[in-house]
């Protein structure tokens, strides 16, 4: 907290990634945009690979 100043946009990444309650997206939501990244060629993705990728598109989507 002492730096939440200096590193605004790091904080709000954080508290994205962080400090979701997994309730706050609805099910449907997540398998949906989650869809179009499982393929069948990126069947082998771990589930912290998809996480991160859903994360960053989220932070790209918001210009951060």
């Amino acid at each position: 907290q002492k730096n939440e100043h200096d590193l605004p946009i790091l904080v709000r990444m954080a508290r994205d990634y962080i400090a979701i309650p997994a309730s706050s997206v609805s099910v449907k939501c997540l398998f949906s945009a989650a869809g179009g990244l499982t393929t069948r060629s990126r069947s082998s993705l771990s589930a912290k690979t998809i996480r991160k990728y859903m994360c960053t598109k989220l932070w790209i989507r918001q210009g951060l």
